[in-house]
Formats: structure tokens, C-alpha cells, sequence
């Protein structure tokens, strides 16, 4: 009988430790919004802004979404430095967005400062590693580093 309990004790626990076991899937977060909102937003908090230009027909573009932007390491990153914006070149807003900063290769990185100005753009697939060495010298480069408050840091706003 006592090694019954044991047995149910053991496999309780077992079970409860699997199910409260975060699950490392942290991914970029894309601000959902106008381009004029989301400007608004990263002089609202204070940060830098990485655009990503891509094309549903785009082999490399998909290759960032599934290999770059589900790094978890990449996107803690991204998403404590940047406010990250999307942009759909295949879309009337997006080609306007793309001619405003002379995007024409895809996948296309602008990285600007909270207003909008380009201070750099990275052509083409970038793994999760690269990318963010990239990033880090982009950043310190052109000084561009988010006012964090309490807020961004708790929530990676």
C-alpha cells in the first residue's frame, strides 16, 4: 500500500512539474497597427523602430519568420531594444512604405530611430545569431538605445 502512494506521489509530481514548465517559444512581437500608430507608439516609449519588409512570394522572407524570428534568444532581444513593425510590400500601404525608404530587396531590415529615420538596412536571410551581433553594432553605431522604463522592461514592450 505504502509503495502505491509513493508510486501516485512520484507520478504527481512528475506530472506537475511537466505541466508548469514554461515553454520556450518567445517569438518577435510585430506591433499590430497603422505605420503612423506605430510611430507614434515608439516615441511614446522611447525606442528605436526595426521594420521588416517582406512578400508572401518570398522564399527568404519565409525563412526569416520560422528560423529568425522564432529564436528566442533573438526575439528577447529584439523585443527589450526595438519596437518592431511589419510590412507587407504587396500592399498598396506597404509599396508606399517601401518607396519612402528605397527598399528593394526582400527580406529587407530597416533599423530606424524612434521617428522613423533610417539609420541602417540589412539586405536578405540573417540567422538568429548574426542578426543580432548586427543589431548590437547598428545600435551602438548610431546610439540608439531604448529609454527603458518599468514598464518595457517587465512586459518587453
Amino acid at each position: 500500500m505504502k509503495s502505491k502512494i509513493l508510486t501516485l506521489i512520484i507520478l504527481s509530481a512528475s506530472l506537475f512539474s511537466f505541466v508548469i514548465q514554461p515553454k520556450d517559444n518567445a517569438n518577435v512581437n510585430f506591433y499590430e497597427g497603422s505605420f503612423d500608430n506605430f510611430l507614434r507608439e515608439a516615441r511614446k516609449q522611447d525606442k528605436p523602430v526595426l521594420l521588416d519588409f517582406w512578400a508572401s512570394w518570398c522564399g527568404p522572407c519565409k525563412k526569416m519568420d520560422s528560423e529568425t524570428f522564432n529564436n528566442s534568444g533573438l526575439a528577447t532581444y529584439v523585443n527589450s531594444n526595438f519596437l518592431v513593425y511589419r510590412i507587407n510590400i504587396d500592399t498598396f500601404d506597404g509599396m508606399e512604405i517601401a518607396e519612402k525608404y528605397d527598399v528593394d530587396a526582400f527580406p529587407s531590415l530597416l533599423i530606424a530611430d524612434k521617428r522613423g529615420n533610417k539609420k541602417e538596412q540589412l539586405k536578405g536571410f540573417y540567422p538568429p545569431n548574426y542578426l543580432q551581433i548586427e543589431l548590437k553594432k547598428i545600435q551602438s553605431e548610431n546610439n540608439l538605445y531604448p529609454n527603458l522604463t518599468e514598464n518595457n522592461i517587465a512586459f518587453g514592450k
